[in-house]
């Protein structure tokens, strides 16, 4: 393999790992080609994978005399160039708690020079702006979805992403964006809301069919799956609207999915033998449609039931032709059908209950599934047309108007003890991080030195380690940006009683762009 590979040029090489690292190395042993390129300022991923950034911040010091910094950037306009060096400065000299090995690198960026081919773009009017108001989550999408509604009428030929810290809140500004009729592209996301929203439909009613004994989910493939598309196929298409929220459903569909929710026996009204549990609701007499309504219903339980006996892929695809009408949907339903069957291949001692589990991971952004957005294809902003993506998602993407979202103490923590932590419980006592906590001890007792485990100081590394990363994500958000940055947050979930402040880098910030001008 060395003589088939006599060079190697590793990209995004802040993202390597241990064995990646050792498995190049000895790729390049025989020849020395080895040519690593990266920015320790953009290695997001050390959270959620092996990587570290420690590993190419050691190479470089191994190899002094051959590194060479490559400073220069044209992506964007000069004011949004000084936030960024502003933010590696910050963190590598005022910032509270993070050391040098966790702080931004430098070099700071520096724009082309004259007559590069990529010049830096003008800055807009304003280049950068920290939307400094305390806004609940509610209050500040509304900001958000108010001012990309403005700026994309005026300027159809540029580009604007809004990114969000995670998929949950991403899914929240998409939902937000359709409802103002505002054009939206969320293929950057895992998997895309619509694909999600499919798989959804299919997990339900696959579930089901897994567990036909619970009642839970007889309830909810009637007020989420059944109902709602029965309704949408009876509604003439321009009057035709988002799938209603169980608040929204008719009385007696709320009543009836409450009664099917209650079921000791759900056979009864699928499968009624001896007694039919639709006799027992008094309240349906003089409901001849309303009957008629829940006969249908039966019917395709029946039928739905019955596809148990079928292949995943088959079992699907009849789930799909009764349910759907858009060619999209059904196109969907075939590639989740044909990705299942694979599975089931692959995993000969996977059941029902597992490849439902699947369709959930596709439906909660857990699973990605390749062939329904642009992964395969590289992505290209749409002028006119708003992204909704993550930070993490946008990594080496750029827009001429960023909004970078939720950049509160939460989301972007600064490693300090008295801020909250996704990783630390609040019924765990000392805000002990179990996980960071094992890790630390399966290490002593690898190393036969358990003895010298102290609780706590795991769980105070991993905040520290947690911030820098976050830093890291803060620093890619901001740099996504070509002439225009726009920056907020919110006080969180708990807006009355614990409100989140501000991320301290967003403070720093916010007060760094405000005495310039």
């Amino acid at each position: 393999m060395q003589q088939r590979w006599p060079y190697i040029l590793e990209d995004e090489a802040q993202d390597s790992s241990l064995a990646q690292e050792k498995m190049l190395r000895l790729l390049t042993a025989a020849h020395g080609n080895w040519v690593r390129v990266g920015d320790p300022n953009q290695a997001i991923n050390t959270t959620f994978t092996s990587a570290d950034t420690r590993f190419l911040q050691k190479f470089l010091l191994e190899y002094p005399e051959q590194a060479r910094a490559l400073p220069n950037s044209g992506r964007s306009a000069l004011p949004i160039i000084e936030v960024a060096n502003a933010l590696i400065a910050w963190s590598r000299t005022v910032h509270p708690t993070l050391d040098e090995t966790l702080a931004l690198t430098l070099p700071l960026v520096e724009p082309t020079p004259p007559g590069d081919p990529q010049p830096n773009p003008p800055a807009g009017k304003p280049p950068v702006y920290f939307f400094e108001k305390a806004a609940t989550p509610e209050e500040e999408l509304d900001v958000i979805v108010q001012s990309a509604k403005r700026w994309v009428a005026e300027n159809a030929d540029k580009t604007v992403a809004i990114l969000a810290p995670d998929n949950r809140r991403s899914d929240v500004i998409v939902a937000a964006l359709k409802l103002a009729d505002i054009a939206i592209d969320d293929n950057l996301l895992r998997t895309n809301t619509g694909t999600r929203a499919t798989a959804k439909i299919l997990a339900i009613v696959t579930g089901y069919i897994a567990d036909p004994q619970s009642a839970v989910m007889l309830r909810r493939l009637w007020e989420d799956v059944w109902y709602p598309h029965w309704a949408a196929r009876r509604q003439p298409l321009e009057q035709a609207g988002p799938k209603p929220s169980p608040e929204a459903l008719p009385e007696p569909v709320r009543i009836f999915g409450q009664a099917l929710g209650k079921l000791h026996e759900p056979e009864s009204f699928v499968f009624p033998e001896r007694r039919d549990f639709l006799d027992s609701l008094e309240w349906l007499d003089g409901m001849e449609r309303f009957q008629q309504l829940l006969q249908e219903f039966r019917s395709n339980l029946q039928r739905w039931s019955r596809t148990v006996v079928l292949p995943i892929d088959e079992m699907l695809l009849t789930i799909g032709n009764d349910l759907f009408l858009e060619p999209a949907d059904l196109a969907l339903t075939h590639r989740l059908a044909v990705l299942l069957a694979k599975l089931t291949a692959e995993n000969p001692t996977w059941r029902l209950p597992d490849l439902a589990g699947e369709l959930e991971n596709i439906a909660q952004n857990k699973r990605r599934l390749l062939g329904f957005t642009e992964d395969s294809q590289g992505y290209s902003a749409k002028p006119g047309v708003v992204t909704v993506a993550t930070m993490h998602a946008a990594k080496g993407l750029e827009w001429d108007r960023v909004y970078l979202t939720a950049v509160n103490t939460f989301s972007f923590p600064s490693g300090s003890s008295d801020e909250q932590y996704r990783s630390e419980r609040w019924y765990v006592r000392d805000q002990l991080n179990l996980t960071a906590e094992a890790q630390a001890q399966l290490r002593q007792l690898h190393m036969g030195t358990l003895d010298e485990y102290t609780p706590g100081r795991a769980s105070a590394q991993a905040r520290r380690d947690l911030a820098g990363e976050r830093l890291r994500l803060f620093y890619v958000g901001v740099t996504r940006a070509r002439r225009e940055l726009i920056v907020t947050y919110n006080t969180g979930r708990r807006p009355d009683s614990d409100p989140l402040g501000p991320a301290l880098a967003f403070e720093a910030l916010a007060q760094m762009s405000e005495d310039r001008r």
